[in-house]
């Protein structure tokens, strides 16, 4: 009997201090209430926790400490579950996490489509044509998962395409890959002035042999 009440009294203690951290936590962040920065977020759930972490062994309980700890472990654990739940929730808020796979996948086709240019221009032609089949490759993922965004079908695969753009993403392999775009495009400007001189350089040529006569 003495058991079954220090485990409602504990029960109870974890129900509280829980309540309390999830509607301090939905004032912050919840509901309508606009992006939050991830380190203020952060900061918020840490603070919030050792508040209800307070909470919890500022009420009278029976059982004594030892055996309140494994309470206590329960409602951190209970509490770190529900800020995962608010990182998802405040992420799904900012417009550049939500353009993220769109965002990833222009770039690879911006890539591609460059590299398919300057390749077949030296005559490169095997690489051209492989970048040129990436590029479609990646048009037809930006479209699908565009389809899967507006009907709401087949969301699996659009989960799949959006751990894949969030891996690029999250690696930095989409700003190395801005780096490449911008060397790319400036080597294919040197290979045509190398190739097409300019008539400002030419015309002053005209006019030395001109003065020249």
């Amino acid at each position: 009997m003495l058991q079954a009440t220090a485990e409602a009294n504990n029960l109870a203690a974890v129900a509280t201090a829980k309540d309390t951290y999830n509607k301090r936590m939905e004032e912050m962040c919840g509901g309508d209430k606009p992006f939050l920065a991830p380190s203020d977020l952060q900061n918020k759930h840490l603070e919030l926790k050792e508040e209800a972490v307070r909470q919890f062994r500022g009420v009278k309980k029976m059982g004594g400490e030892e055996f309140s700890r494994r309470y206590l472990q329960q409602l951190e654990a209970e509490i770190d579950e529900l800020y995962v739940q608010y990182i998802k929730h405040n992420d799904s808020k900012n417009i550049f996490h939500a353009a993220r796979t769109p965002a990833t996948l222009f770039v690879v086709i911006f890539i591609t489509y460059v590299i398919a240019g300057i390749t077949g221009f030296i005559g490169l032609d095997i690489i051209a044509s492989l970048c040129n089949m990436i590029m479609g490759l990646t048009l037809i993922t930006l479209c699908t998962w565009a389809y899967i965004r507006y009907s709401g079908e087949y969301r699996e695969l659009g989960a799949v395409i959006d751990q894949v753009a969030a891996a690029l993403w999250d690696q930095g392999n989409t700003n190395e890959a801005l780096y490449k775009l911008y060397s790319a495009a400036a080597t294919h400007r040197h290979l045509y002035h190398h190739a097409f001189p300019t008539a400002q350089k030419t015309e002053p040529a005209e006019g030395t042999e001109k003065k020249t006569k």
